[in-house]
């Protein structure tokens, strides 16, 4: 493992080396009793930033606290209403010890595949507790109308009966809420097929809702109405009163399909499995990863709810996206937290070892204590994020995001030994500067200078970072500012100063690479046909083109993947023999110690199986993710010639962390191995034919990697 990559801060004297150690303690039970701790209780605590509001109150704990006794009390006081079970001992001495099991039915604890975060969910991670619904599982219900009718005239306010037809094979609980406020549960036993519902339409109601929630894979489950409905004792035709459009004000039931969560994989934590952790030299805690439960409670019982719990308070309702509250030190340490716990549970190109991942966050909660305004603090942020290297790590903070959309007016390029300009956008600039005019400051800052400070403005490999933090990164600032530029005339070889403005979207990053003045599908030779498969959807003629064996291809890919690629199955239609992929692994995770990566296949097959086109791709340190996913199956099923530089070795599905304040932050949830089994996380795919850019490449607008194409394609 690697444990050096942190960078070196000296603690200020303000620091106090008692209150970090107080901070990291509290950030690493938290982050095990938020995700590990299996009640109910710790469950619910997801609802309406829960966890966040825990995080930021127990941070102004960490730091009030006069000493390590009195904390290790502030830690009962906070967790133990969470996790009845939880047991804090001080010098040897239990302050607080767990009740003894009730045994029960039910068998509760976490699966994590990957992480599914609640802000910020994606299907591609999930989270549940088996044996017992979670938070979760009953935030991703699919919801559809299953009545949305005109209340007949006079009819408001007035009692009704539906009734429900239905099949299970086995009992169905269904709780049912209005305006997101739960109202009473719904039973339907296997041992009846018929159930009456009875309710009153709302009061001054024109129209009336109701939503069935269900889950993901509801299996055999069917229900549906009988086609009418008796309102204050008069029989209507559902259909004849049916609404499509109805507002979303309209008065609406919601019905929410709850079930058990089942289990994710094989391995479960058992009772009697408990997660221990040496907080401090004196702190030492345990708490259950399985406990009992039966149909309506985990054991021991506690009595608190996320309504009353008295530390689930104090952040406002919109702590997503007020971005006011950044201005607060203790929520700027809390996210800090936020994002260490997801990133050291499971992110999976995870560089430190415990004792370097300890001292990775003292750091950085150093950083943010010493900052002296928000730029200092997002700057913390960005280089935490730098550590942790990887392309897939994208950050916003609303904060701050408009000093970075807007650009001088000039494309840049990277060479060997520095930055040149590619393209110039702003015609008074054209008497200025020279296409291949080397940068050697900005604002009166070198560029070796700037870079020390630039670089943790991207993450990933040298080249990724190169190409985002420099690149697109270099010229940015605010909207309308004055850039101040010192180059390197490419001709006189002088230094000259050029100031423009700071007014510039680009509008493709992707294709950094390409000089063509025309980047649009055609013909380069009577057999050589160009598809830019970065900005464009497959065409018919593409389609025609790869099943036509007497064509060359020449792939456009120094970018993404246009978006339909997938759904109409490129992959697809370039194999002619079945295709398994064995190189995603996903993490198990049941504690942060328990946890392994688990890879499953991916089978590819063909269209057909017809002659194909000759097949050339061009890429660059800018392919990565979906890109690197096709050109594994090209590579190591040869199905083509790879020409340009390595690609960015970026893959594997994004997580997404929401952070309060108006932050985002993504990482990969998934690793990524290259088909032949070598390492793709920082080095990507290889092509076969290696090519860069000159300077003379530069000035005369060439493209190598397509010269090389057309090369290669000569010689055939």
């Amino acid at each position: 493992m690697l444990c050096c990559l942190f960078f070196i801060l000296p603690l200020k004297a303000q620091v106090k080396q008692t209150e970090l150690d107080r901070l990291v303690a509290f950030a690493q039970l938290a982050g095990n009793i938020r995700y590990f701790s299996p009640t109910d209780v710790a469950d619910s605590m997801a609802f309406r930033a829960g966890w966040e509001n825990i995080m930021w109150n127990g941070v102004r704990m960490s730091r009030n606290v006069r000493n390590e006794r009195e904390f290790a009390d502030s830690l009962i006081r906070y967790f133990k209403p969470i996790e009845p079970s939880l047991e804090i001992i001080y010098k040897n001495q239990k302050l607080c010890t767990a009740p003894k099991p009730e045994p029960k039915e039910l068998i509760v604890s976490w699966q994590h595949k990957g992480l599914q975060l609640y802000s910020g969910q994606t299907r591609s991670f999930q989270s549940i507790r088996t044996n017992r619904r979670s938070t979760m599982a009953d935030d991703n219900l699919s919801y559809f109308d299953f009545l949305s009718i005109r209340v007949p005239k006079g009819k408001a306010g007035k009692p009704f009966d539906l009734k429900l037809n239905y099949s299970s094979p086995k009992d169905k609980h269904i709780k049912l809420y209005r305006n997101n406020k739960y109202i009473r549960d719904m039973h339907l036993l296997t041992v009846d097929s018929v159930y009456s519902y009875r309710d009153s339409i709302p009061d001054d109601a024109g129209f009336f809702v109701i939503k069935i929630g269900l889950p993901d894979m509801p299996g055999t489950f069917s229900l549906a109405h009988d086609g009418h409905i008796t309102v204050d004792g008069t029989k209507y035709s559902i259909k004849e009163l049916t609404v499509l459009d109805v507002a979303a004000s309209a008065p609406t039931v919601e019905w929410r399909i709850i079930e058990n969560d089942q289990k994710l994989f094989d391995e479960v934590n058992a009772i009697g499995d408990t997660l221990t952790q040496q907080l401090t030299k004196n702190i030492l805690t345990r708490f259950p990863l399985a406990v009992y439960a039966d149909k309506m409670y985990t054991y021991p019982r506690t009595h608190v709810t996320n309504a009353t719990y008295q530390y689930n308070k104090g952040l406002p309702r919109n702590v997503f996206f007020n971005t006011d509250v950044q201005s607060d030190l203790n929520l700027r340490l809390a996210n800090v937290m936020l994002i260490w716990n997801v990133f050291r549970l499971s992110f999976v190109y995870n560089p430190f070892d415990e004792k370097s991942e300890v001292t990775f966050l003292r750091q950085t909660l150093t950083e943010v204590i010493n900052g002296k305004n928000l730029d200092d603090y997002d700057m913390a942020l960005r280089r935490m994020l730098h550590t942790y290297k990887d392309a897939h790590i994208f950050y916003i903070n609303n904060l701050q995001h408009n000093k970075y959309n807007f650009s001088a007016p000039i494309t840049l390029i990277h060479l060997k030994d520095g930055f040149y300009v590619k393209k110039l956008h702003d015609q008074v600039l054209q008497g200025q500067l020279n296409v291949g005019d080397k940068l050697l400051a900005i604002d009166g800052i070198t560029i070796k200078e700037k870079w020390k400070k630039q670089q943790y403005f991207a993450s990933g490999s040298e080249a990724n970072v190169i190409n985002n933090a420099g690149v697109f990164g270099l010229l940015y600032g605010n909207l309308n500012s004055e850039a101040r530029l010192d180059f390197l005339d490419v001709y006189t070889k002088t230094k000259k100063k050029v100031r423009t403005i700071r007014n510039f979207e680009h509008p493709q990053k992707h294709l950094y690479t390409s000089f063509l003045e025309r980047r649009d599908n055609r013909m380069l030779n009577d057999s050589t046909y160009y598809f830019n498969l970065s900005e464009s959807p497959l065409t018919d003629t593409l389609l025609k083109y790869i099943d036509d064996p007497s064509k060359h291809i020449v792939f456009e890919l120094r970018g993404y993947i246009s978006q339909d690629s997938e759904r109409k199955q490129l992959l697809n239609r370039l194999i002619r023999d079945t295709v398994v992929q064995r190189n995603l692994l996903g993490y198990h995770i049941l504690s942060p110690t328990n946890k392994k990566l688990v890879s499953g296949p991916q089978k590819l097959i063909p269209v057909n199986r017809n002659p194909k086109a000759k097949f050339y791709f061009l890429i660059a340190e800018s392919t990565q993710s979906a890109p690197e996913t096709v050109l594994d199956v090209v590579k190591y099923w040869k199905l083509g010639t790879l020409i340009g530089k390595h690609t960015s070795g970026a893959n594997g599905n994004i997580n997404t962390l929401f952070l309060p304040g108006g932050i985002m932050v993504t990482f990969s949830g998934i690793k990524v191995m290259n088909s032949d089994g070598t390492e793709h996380h920082l080095k990507g795919i290889t092509p076969d034919y290696e090519v860069d850019y000159t300077l003379d490449d530069v000035v005369q607008k060439r493209d190598p990697f397509l010269e090389k194409a057309l090369e290669l394609i000569s010689k055939k």
